[in-house]
């Protein structure tokens, strides 16, 4: 038999939660077990008590007596005796543990990295555990933009009688390996990660701290600089010959005037940083101890970090390249593993339609499969966020006006207009009565905006189409609660910018006019037509054939077509989740390496 020992303990819950579902099932159970003397064994309900008494000290369980139920239901047989299947949802848990979405999934994985957990203890501890994932996998798909991307992470309640079902009926039939492995995210990226993830929790050597807190260019001198030197090294940006030669032999007083920039080179795919070769011991631009010199060979290392970080590949060591540095491999882990469960609010594979990486300043246009074009973006400001949402767009303005929405009214429009009344007139706003049809214009010279109210502005204020458009030439519709499309911008240049989060919220493409000749071609419109309206400046809304499938997601991790993994600076703040997963990154490593 499955239980043996017939001794009842009080249920607690694993780190000490208290119980908050299943209570009519204890109270159904709690008569029977009662009313017999410990010592008897004549119940299902006492047999399954008994395996309290098996949990090593200190621990229990958080769904006991829906526990209780099934096992009765099973007649108190194991359910958990394929290794393959017990391997898989481990490695599972583990992953949604270092995610940091909910703790409790760190405590289960506490619980079953104990030596002394084993036998009847351990399955029933597996299928606690497995009770609650089955509740984050079905429920993520509705709820999961609130746990992934919020402060607080999901919230453990009972799974569904239906998914405890299909559960025990995989065990019946032998298939509980492939229902687990049904359970992790079926997304394409999902595999690489998991590898990459694994790399990381590899590498457990000590990782050096830069202590900066200012600026350093190339040719400064700092005392900082051989910890950068040390972690360059230990992330693999410089070897160890390069790191030597890097010193340079004698100060100069002279500034180098070496700043050709440096050839980029990709991460090797053996480690998370990788050496490239080549290195100059070109003169420093300061004085001081030769080791505190930033030199050419270390600029050029910290060129590469900053490329395969997405930051502006300068050499330049601000606030953002301090940050990056200092994050460890352990740190990184759990940044990819939050991101790997952000993968089950996607498409599992995106065949039609436009994808946009909000973190990853990003677009890509995916037809049949295959990408057809990729831009750079602008996204909103973290104050004025874009969105995630899924949309189509349904239709291509040519020339569009603008109407300012009420927010940029109230916050941008409304103190600029009193310090200077002229603004409508100098950027080719026209000022109307009122939003209705019969509105009529009015002269803004007319109005008192020192006494005009912000919050209740009795105007509508629209641009004209022309080269100062906020929205440029291009207008690509799409429904939105949000009133969020994407559009064309009258100032490319900002697209150059490593942190590309300055909108109102809507999302600006570089390659505007590409994606509209993409969209328009399947409708007739070739580019000759195309240039002829835009060079009438009347605006033309043209309906597209297909609605095509519109993404805005947000991703800080992922991986690379090289195998390299990602990393992106979270401008929203949406990854402190991750923080939480530290706590279980020792006992993930007993489960995933």
């Amino acid at each position: 038999m499955f239980l043996k020992c017939f001794q009842l303990k009080p249920v607690l819950l694993v780190g000490g939660m208290s119980l908050a579902i299943g209570s009519s099932m204890v109270a159904q159970a709690a008569p029977e077990l009662a009313s017999s003397p410990v010592t008897h064994t004549n119940t299902p309900s006492q047999r399954i008590a008994s395996i309290y008494q098996a949990l090593p000290s200190g621990v229990s369980l958080y769904y006991g007596s829906l526990l209780t139920s099934i096992y009765r239901q099973h007649h108190q047989q194991p359910l958990w005796t394929d290794e393959a299947a017990i391997h898989s949802f481990e490695q599972q848990l583990s992953e949604v543990a270092l995610s940091g979405v909910q703790p409790q999934f760190a405590r289960w994985l506490s619980v079953l990295s104990r030596s002394d957990l084993s036998g009847d203890a351990r399955d029933v501890v597996l299928s606690d555990a497995l009770l609650g994932y089955l509740q984050f996998v079905n429920a993520a798909p509705a709820q999961g933009e609130t746990w992934f991307y919020g402060p607080n992470g999901f919230r453990l309640t009972a799974p569904s009688s239906a998914l405890v079902g299909r559960w025990l009926q995989a065990v019946n039939h032998g298939t509980t390996q492939h229902f687990i492995e049904g359970l992790m995210p079926q997304h394409p990226q999902y595999r690489p990660m998991q590898k990459a993830l694994v790399v990381l929790l590899a590498d457990n050597k000590p990782w050096p701290k830069v202590d900066l807190t200012h600026t350093i260019r190339p040719g400064d001198s700092d005392p900082a600089v051989p910890q950068l030197r040390q972690l360059l090294v230990r992330a693999g940006w410089l070897s160890e010959a390069q790191a030597q030669s890097s010193i340079p032999a004698t100060p100069q007083p002279e500034p180098s005037q070496s700043t050709q920039p440096q050839t980029v080179a990709a991460p090797s795919q053996q480690r998370m940083l990788s050496p490239t070769p080549t290195s100059t011991n070109a003169a420093p631009a300061s004085t001081g101890p030769a080791e505190d010199i930033y030199s050419d060979a270390m600029v050029s290392a910290v060129k590469r970090f900053q490329h395969w970080q997405g930051l502006t590949d300068d050499g330049i060591i601000g606030y953002k390249t301090r940050e990056w540095l200092n994050i460890t491999p352990h740190q990184r882990a759990t940044l990819l593993a939050l991101n790997m469960q952000r993968l089950r609010l996607l498409p599992d594979d995106m065949h039609n339609g436009i994808m946009v990486n909000i973190a990853n300043y990003s677009l890509n246009y995916y037809v049949d499969g295959k990408t057809i074009l990729s831009s750079r973006v602008i996204v909103g400001r973290p104050e004025r966020k874009t969105p995630l949402m899924r949309s189509a767009l349904n239709s291509v303005v040519l020339n569009p006006t603008w109407t300012v929405p009420n927010t940029l009214i109230r916050e941008d429009l409304v103190p600029k207009l009193r310090k200077d009344p002229s603004y409508l007139a100098k950027h080719n706003f026209t000022l109307y009565s009122g939003w209705g049809a019969d509105a009529t214009t009015v002269n803004p010279s007319s109005v008192n905006w020192q006494t005009v109210s912000a919050s209740a502005f009795p105007y509508r204020v629209m641009q004209a189409p022309g080269p100062q458009n906020s929205l440029g030439r291009y207008k690509f519709n799409m429904p939105s609660s949000d009133a969020i499309y994407l559009h064309d911008t009258p100032n490319h240049g900002l697209f150059q910018q490593d942190i590309r989060a300055i909108s109102s919220g809507c999302v600006r493409v570089n390659k505007a006019s590409q994606l509209a000749g993409l969209l328009l071609k399947d409708v007739g419109w070739d580019q000759s037509r195309i240039s002829a309206t835009l060079d009438s400046r009347t605006t033309r809304p043209i309906s597209i054939r297909h609605r095509i499938p519109v993404n805005l997601y947000y991703l800080t991790a992922w991986v690379s077509e090289d195998g390299q993994a990602q990393f992106r600076t979270d401008i929203y703040n949406y990854d402190q989740l991750a923080r939480s997963g530290w706590s279980a990154i020792s006992n993930a490593e007993k489960f995933l390496l």
